[in-house]
């Protein structure tokens, strides 16, 4: 072969090497700017104050940020191919799968929270999570990616907002506003399902005198005493709410007249001969008896209004015939 052609051929073949070597150098740089952009997206969401992961098709753990990794107690490479039943108890591990297997079943974004009862603390923690779907660059699903927030002190004080909402401070009976809720659920699911349905209203005799006499600190006693009285004769689906000063009501599920009549009996006496324990001995104090008027549901019941429009004009009754008395309207 003459010297010019293959001088010409050790320059294509050097250009060709230089190409190529200039081209790996460029994927190799590219390569490493992108491992250098994970990395700082990693840094980035270890300092985020919330627990970040991401999960594939089958709901096994790819990744989680360091928040997420140091509440597991695992690294990165330990967490990799393990699931939530690696880490939660048997109720939340239920919840959360249920979710994951929405979010990729569904290719949509959900929002919810989640109960995890502690298992070394004791301590119950609540969460708010948001889960949404990943896809590659040809839109196929790889997995989901998982962003959750604790919110034990937010739900604890939104229960005990609610709770204040609801209940009485004095008796922690519910409320007016807790009863009337029961009793329109309660009378809605009377009427349709053809069952008895009995209210009574119980109002303390001559409760002003006793306040009067022994001041509202025994005043209180009483309403305490005559809600436990009462509690403690009443079935778990029953609803017992103090609705005024010294007032209660008590709405009874399932109960026909002549039931919800005897039970009213059982509550007169029993306070009837109740006494105060404690610093008070049985003559400091009078003798406290409650007045109970009782009705019953009525096919021609058009609301629970007329209902307890009844029960308050049988409480009435039993007031005007000498109070501690029973009277059905």
């Amino acid at each position: 072969m003459p010297i010019n052609n293959i001088a010409l051929l050790v320059m294509v073949l050097l250009c060709f090497v230089t190409v190529l070597l200039m081209l790996n150098l460029k994927e190799h740089r590219q390569v490493k700017a992108k491992k250098q952009q994970l990395n700082s997206y990693e840094q980035i969401l270890d300092q985020v104050g919330a627990y970040i992961y991401v999960k594939d098709v089958h709901c096994r753990y790819v990744y989680a940020n360091q928040l997420t990794l140091d509440f597991f107690g695992v690294t990165q490479e330990q967490l990799k191919g393990t699931t939530d039943v690696n880490y939660f108890p048997e109720a939340a591990v239920e919840l959360l799968l249920k979710n994951d297997r929405k979010v990729l079943a569904l290719q949509l974004k959900i929002a919810d929270d989640i109960m995890v009862d502690g298992n070394e603390d004791g301590i119950s923690h609540v969460f708010h999570e948001i889960k949404q779907p990943l896809f590659d660059e040809k839109g196929k699903l790889t997995g989901l990616i998982g962003v959750s927030t604790e919110i034990t002190d937010e739900y604890n004080l939104r229960s005990e907002l609610e709770l204040l909402a609801n209940t009485d401070p004095l008796t922690g009976l519910y409320n007016r506003r807790s009863f009337n809720a029961f009793s329109e659920h309660e009378y809605v699911r009377a009427m349709r399902y053809f069952e008895p349905l009995s209210l009574m209203i119980i109002d303390i005799d001559l409760f002003k005198n006793v306040n009067d006499t022994y001041g509202h600190l025994v005043g209180d006693e009483v309403i305490r005493r005559v809600a436990l009285v009462c509690n403690q004769h009443i079935r778990e689906s029953d609803v017992l709410a103090r609705i005024g000063g010294e007032e209660f009501a008590i709405l009874l599920p399932r109960t026909d007249t002549e039931s919800a009549y005897k039970l009213a009996e059982r509550l007169r006496i029993s306070q009837q001969t109740y006494r105060f324990p404690g610093q008070h001995e049985a003559n400091d104090l009078p003798e406290v008896t409650i007045s109970i008027g009782v009705s019953t549901l009525s096919v021609k019941d058009k609301s629970f209004a007329q209902m307890l429009s009844r029960a308050d004009k049988a409480l009435y009754s039993s007031k005007n015939i000498g109070r501690n008395s029973v009277h059905v309207a």
